[in-house]
């Protein structure tokens, strides 16, 4: 049976969409921006009225209608300095190509059902998909690009991607906003498609072993794919190595500690929170020096990376030298390994991560060494490592039990706790400490 609410909710997506494509043919990009911001701004302001109850929710309690302006706005500004075809394909295969799987999905006989992320997903919906995706691209890609192959169909294979690993609606978020940060890199040349079509398969293929070997749980594997692809298929090289530098070395550095202290390897993977709780910041610091090329951010960047490497390496060295750690909360010492706890192996492995991934992030990103912008960098990353124990200590039991945000995504299997939380606030120091180090040394 069709779920009404459900057809009625998409069809004023495709509509909306619709009325966007038409607009960018006889309006400038920047009233087109403050039209489509007007429409983000309505969309978040009326989420929470019965009114609107229609337009927002269905009986899945689907966030798409959140996802939707804020995927098409941000694959605008992702694409505000390209052709304005790239925006349009990217929003009509938002517009036509989702809603068409969404109406497919729907027919039962002779369709094939599968699971996906607690999602239901049909063969006709991903078929149709695929095929309208297709001809968004034969109607709007200029004809100069069909002469590489990877052009049409590596970005089509990364949309069904999104499409599929969709959950609560974020496909409608990922799809656009995916599609536009491949066309960032659009005008590459055949061998560099080459090369991004090898990092497709091997972020895939890295986060499949990851989760195989149980050190990510599923979303958290697939975080970690599009992570791979996003740093290095459209970051490039010295963007990815301090991040991965960072996620290897805790790897390295917690099953030392977990041999060292004769412990069994820890059963709970890592999920997606976490993963996000230690490089949220530093992502969105890179897709802001894409959009706008300050090179101050890159230097937001890298204290970013050095915090949470100084904050992992203190835990989880500092556990291996000592069994007790100084409590900045009780003012004694305590069992090494709780919230807010400081010793002296840590404070020195905290200061020798940030001082690490500073002098390597400074030497990919600058051909010349400048010892005191690395000093700067090393120290916001290891005071942030102490704000981030300062949090712990004070703030992390007033957060309450692990499960935050769980009750407003139903069905979300994986929730933030609140040392994620800590984590989060604590690497955003990094910067407001650079920032203030930058004005009284620079």
């Amino acid at each position: 049976m069709i779920d009404r609410n459900r057809l009625i909710r998409k069809s004023i997506h495709f509509f909306t969409g619709l009325a966007v494509f038409l607009l960018t043919f006889f309006v400038e990009k920047k009233l087109l921006f403050l039209l489509i911001m007007a429409g983000t701004v309505f969309a978040f302001a009326t989420f929470n009225y019965r009114r609107f109850r229609l337009l927002h929710r269905t009986s899945d309690a689907s966030l798409g209608t959140l996802f939707y302006p804020l995927g098409i706005v941000t694959s605008f500004l992702l694409l505000y300095k390209m052709p304005i075809q790239f925006f349009q394909i990217s929003l009509l295969i938002l517009t036509v190509s989702d809603t068409a799987a969404n109406i497919t999905g729907m027919v039962r006989p002779g369709n094939i059902y599968f699971q996906t992320f607690k999602e239901e997903k049909s063969l006709y919906g991903v078929l149709s998909f695929a095929v309208t995706a297709l001809l968004i691209f034969l109607i709007l890609l200029p004809v100069s690009y069909f002469d590489v192959h990877a052009y049409v169909v590596l970005p089509i294979l990364l949309a069904i991607t999104f499409e599929l690993i969709s959950y609560k609606g974020s496909d409608n978020f990922s799809i656009p906003v995916g599609s536009a940060l491949f066309f960032l890199v659009l005008d590459r040349s055949e061998s560099d498609l080459l090369f991004l079509t090898a990092v497709v398969v091997l972020s895939a293929l890295t986060a499949f072993l990851l989760f195989r070997t149980g050190l990510l749980t599923k979303n958290a594997g697939v975080a970690v794919y599009f992570m791979g692809f996003y740093l290095l298929g459209v970051m490039g090289i010295a963007w990815t190595i301090p991040l991965l530098a960072f996620f290897v070395s805790s790897v390295v550095f917690t099953m030392i500690n977990t041999a060292v202290r004769g412990k069994k390897a820890p059963a709970n993977r890592r999920n997606a929170w976490q993963v996000l709780a230690n490089s949220l910041w530093a992502l969105m610091a890179s897709a802001g020096w894409l959009i706008v090329r300050e090179p101050m951010l890159i230097y937001v960047y890298i204290s970013l990376v050095a915090a949470v490497t100084a904050d992992t390496w203190s835990s989880e060295i500092g556990q291996v030298f000592h069994r007790r750690c100084f409590s900045l909360a009780h003012f004694r010492m305590k069992m090494s390994g709780i919230s807010g706890g400081v010793s002296v192996a840590g404070t020195v492995a905290a200061l020798v991560g940030s001082f690490a991934i500073s002098l390597l992030a400074y030497h990919l990103f600058f051909p010349e060494p400048d010892l005191t912008v690395i000093t700067l960098l090393t120290a916001s990353g290891f005071l942030a490592s102490f704000t981030d124990s300062l949090l712990g200590a004070f703030a992390e039991e007033k957060l309450g039990g692990a499960g935050l945000f769980k009750d407003h995504m139903a069905g979300w299997t994986e929730a933030m706790s609140p040392n994620d939380v800590v984590n989060l606030l604590g690497s955003l120091s990094a910067p407001l400490i650079l920032i203030i180090l930058w004005v009284v040394f620079m």
